[in-house]
């Protein structure tokens, strides 16, 4: 899953630590296993001991990479010191793509240093994730083979024109399967692909709502049921910061407030009715949460079990993962 914090969280606001571990939590309530970030700053280098500890299988570690040297240099650092969390590290999102670099310098140049020094201080994977198109462009495709340990392209249908989920669906497996081709042995993960559920344009809402999410992952699911930790969801919560599209702040999986839409709701999570005096039944199985993250009746979070209370038509319903 591809994370950044729900709720008000803007790049440039510390992300509460609570705020991420109920993120967190929350997203492995539905089976999630694996997280992939874009910055260590504004204490998101948190996310990768967090994950861990609630027993997420794969941490990706993003380190933002753009033209202010200085805080290139901050992520880096605070990267490095998630390597006893972290998988791998994804180094730069789109820097080349959208020249993010600074324009004095060779861009890749200043990509594979800051790649070099992570792959070096960590002993893990690093790679850098661009859109798919990317890996074939002259100046471009070779040097992402040559300088990543695995592939990480992006592959949006809806940014390329394609707005029918099931074809948009088939389209994301091609790209995948021809990238595969080109890399040779060289390992393929796809770091984001998505579909947005609104839109600020009426026009756009024909195509950007939660039926064709829906419609798209599951065919996907399908899709990608031979190639397990190939693909990355796009992404978890709704970022209504993002403001140069009219699609862009609705990419989530989830609402901000981290309310399941429509695909997200049906991975098998298992729902039944419980009464107070019930509860003494599970005295002994942390964590109880409401959907907010806070804690009910004093337990302490584990990372063994999840068990959450929300309202439902104005009862209490107990939420368990097996």
């Amino acid at each position: 899953m591809a994370y950044s914090p729900s709720d008000s969280w803007q790049p440039g606001i510390n992300a509460e630590s609570n705020l991420v571990w109920n993120d967190l939590l929350s997203l492995r309530s539905y089976h999630f296993t694996g997280i992939a970030t874009y910055g260590t700053l504004d204490s998101l280098h948190r996310v990768a001991r967090f994950a861990k500890r609630l027993g997420f299988q794969e941490v990706i570690v993003g380190i933002w990479i753009d033209r202010d040297t200085s805080r290139n240099r901050k992520e880096i650092e605070w990267g490095i010191s998630t390597r006893d969390f972290a998988d791998a590290y994804c180094v730069g999102n789109e820097a080349l793509f959208f020249r993010r670099l600074d324009s004095t310098i060779n861009d890749t140049n200043y990509l594979r240093w800051a790649m070099e020094t992570v792959r070096n201080a960590t002993n893990k994977p690093v790679t850098t994730a661009e859109p798919w198109t990317m890996y074939y462009r002259p100046g471009y495709g070779d040097w992402l083979l040559r300088n990543c340990d695995f592939l990480f392209p992006i592959i949006n249908p809806t940014n390329d024109n394609i707005l029918e989920p099931t074809l948009g669906a088939l389209w994301v497996k091609g790209q995948f399967e021809s990238l595969r081709v080109r890399a040779g042995e060289i390992p393929v993960r796809v770091r984001e692909s998505g579909w947005p559920t609104n839109s600020e344009s009426l026009h756009h809402r024909v195509w950007a709502n939660e039926e064709f999410q829906a419609e798209f992952f599951r065919n996907l699911d399908r899709l990608f049921a031979d190639s397990l930790h190939s693909s990355f969801f796009f992404e978890a919560f709704d970022q209504f910061w993002k403001n140069w599209g009219a699609t862009e702040p609705y990419w989530g999986l989830f609402n901000s407030q981290r309310m399941p839409k429509l695909y997200a709701g049906g991975l098998g999570i298992k729902f039944r009715e419980i009464e107070k005096k019930d509860r003494r039944d599970f005295n002994n199985q942390p964590p109880f949460f409401d959907p907010l993250g806070r804690k009910i009746d004093g337990r302490k979070a584990s990372a063994s079990g999840i068990h959450i209370f929300f309202g439902k038509d104005g009862k209490r319903v107990f939420l368990q993962v097996k």
